[in-house]
């Protein structure tokens, strides 16, 4: 880990319906500073950002926010349908309750995913957006070649049936498909640290991801984004392929596309000088 994590227990929260939504402030106290909110993708909470929040922290005023169901957060309310529905919910509220003016917002896999459509569907709570390995549709179709097919969704819902959190969080870690852009020994501290994160959430976040947001098709509301928008691709990475980012550069208006040369999936970690590198020259233009 490249800074201290964040502390779970020293999170502040937010009431939200059918439950709390738990975050972090950190960094710049100026209210002229610019304001970064970083939301975490799947299987991670607010503690991945560890090297965001020490590059950003001397030049942004920073709000990191656990997912439901993620982190300090309370779980997924029973039953619940239209979970990226709810996750955009509890980030417009978040943003709403600390008075966030035209915020950046950065979103990762997942995450990212929430992000395009917030961005979408709020665009007067946005300022500028950054996306790193999102997209708006994770199942392949007869028009979109990208993502899980059939078999590679029942890979990780099959693997929760039989081993519970440590089977899927297996099959979201395998060493074989992340972490292909560092040594070793960093890719067992970053496996060890991400599957923390990982068992916090338990199988049912999980699955909230693979049986629920993969299902959503969200490609009709790219037009409606207004926010200048930084999309970043990994360029090895297996999950989200790097046409997805090529996608969106063409659909989202006033999007610029980094590729991340050499990167795998979670290149905020991996590769993080990068990553701030190119979210500063993006906050500061």
């Amino acid at each position: 880990m490249p800074a201290t994590p964040l502390s779970l227990d020293r999170a502040r929260h937010l009431d939200v319906p059918d439950g709390r939504i738990a975050y972090h402030e950190t960094g710049l106290t100026d209210p002229a500073a610019p304001v970064i909110v970083w939301v975490h993708g799947l299987p991670l909470d607010s503690r991945s950002w560890a090297a965001q929040r020490e590059f950003f922290d001397t030049r942004a005023r920073n709000v990191f926010l656990d997912l439901r169901g993620y982190g300090a957060s309370s779980k997924l309310p029973p039953h619940v349908t239209g979970v990226t529905a709810l996750y955009v919910a509890d980030l417009a509220a978040l943003i709403q309750h600390l008075g966030l003016a035209a915020p950046l917002l950065v979103g990762f896999a997942s995450a990212g995913h929430v992000a395009l459509r917030f961005a979408a569907e709020h665009p007067h709570l946005v300022g500028k957006l950054a996306v790193i390995n999102g997209s708006p549709k994770f199942r392949r179709s007869a028009d979109w070649p990208y993502g899980f097919d059939e078999k590679g969704i029942a890979h990780f819902t099959d693997a929760a049936a039989e081993g519970g959190i440590e089977g899927i969080t297996d099959a979201v870690l395998d060493p074989e498909v992340v972490f292909a852009d560092v040594d070793a020994a960093r890719a067992a501290e970053l496996g060890a640290w991400f599957r923390e994160m990982s068992r916090d959430a338990g199988v049912r976040t999980l699955l909230g991801f693979f049986e629920d947001i993969s299902l959503d098709d969200d490609r009709a509301l790219l037009p409606d984004i207004e926010a200048p928008t930084l999309l970043m691709t990994s360029t090895i990475g297996q999950e989200v392929p790097s046409g997805v980012s090529l996608y969106l550069r063409t659909t989202i208006a006033r999007a610029r596309l980094a590729e991340l040369p050499g990167a795998d999936h979670f290149a905020f970690a991996t590769r993080p000088e990068l990553v701030n590198s190119l979210l500063h020259s993006f906050l500061a233009s």
